[in-house]
This record gives structure tokens, C-alpha cells and sequence, in this order.
């Protein structure tokens, strides 16, 4: 199976001991592995830490849930748009979304299998 590298917020993080204990906890929340990297990107603010994913997940349970998508105008434009932003959140589209503000956001409906 595929695999690929992303940083991913981690909160300020102050040592590497406390990167080495957080790190597998955020990977394990975004079906990933902890590769041990981390730094700081703004001090005292933020900290990334280095997850490393597959391209497809896979396994016999699924979660759904609704995540935040920017303003969509139309069932057309979801259509288009949900694939891709699902993908950002490491999920699949379920082809399901609403309006949750008029002309500020949105929201699709998204899968994890896992």
C-alpha cells in the first residue's frame, strides 16, 4: 500500500520528550504513524509533528460524520468539489452535505473506514 509524509498541528509542543508521547496519539486520531519528526513552527504557539499515511484506508468499520466545506452554492457544485475535500480529511465523500450559514458555510458528509 501507498504511503506519503504530511506535518500536522500539534498544539505548542515544549520537548521532545512530550513530541515523542503526543506524536503516536495524533497520528493514531488521523489513522496514521508517528515518524518520530516534530518541530516547532511558531514559538511557544504552534508545533507539527511528521505522521505518515496511507493513500487508501482500509478495514471493516466505517464512521460518518459532517465536516466544514467553505460556502457551497449548489448539489452540482458538491458533486464536484466533495471528493477532494473528503480526500483532505483522509475520508471519502459520501455525496450528503447542507448549508449550515447562508453564503459563509457549508458542510459535507464524510467517511473514515478504518
Amino acid at each position: 500500500m501507498s504511503t506519503y509524509k504530511v506535518n500536522i498541528p500539534a498544539g505548542p509542543l515544549w520537548s521532545n520528550d512530550e513530541a515523542q508521547k503526543m506524536g503516536p496519539l495524533i497520528a493514531a486520531a488521523h489513522q496514521g504513524k508517528f515518524t518520530g519528526q516534530w518541530n516547532t513552527v511558531i514559538e511557544g504557539q504552534m508545533s507539527v509533528v511528521e505522521v505518515e499515511l496511507q493513500v487508501k484506508n482500509t478495514g471493516k468499520n466505517e464512521f460518518k460524520t459532517y465536516v466544514l466545506a467553505g460556502p457551497i452554492w449548489s448539489n452540482d457544485e458538491a458533486q464536484q468539489v466533495g471528493k477532494t475535500l473528503a480526500a483532505s480529511y483522509g475520508a471519502e465523500f459520501t455525496g450528503q452535505w447542507k448549508t449550515i450559514v447562508e453564503s459563509v458555510m457549508s458542510v459535507i458528509e464524510i467517511k473514515y473506514t478504518f
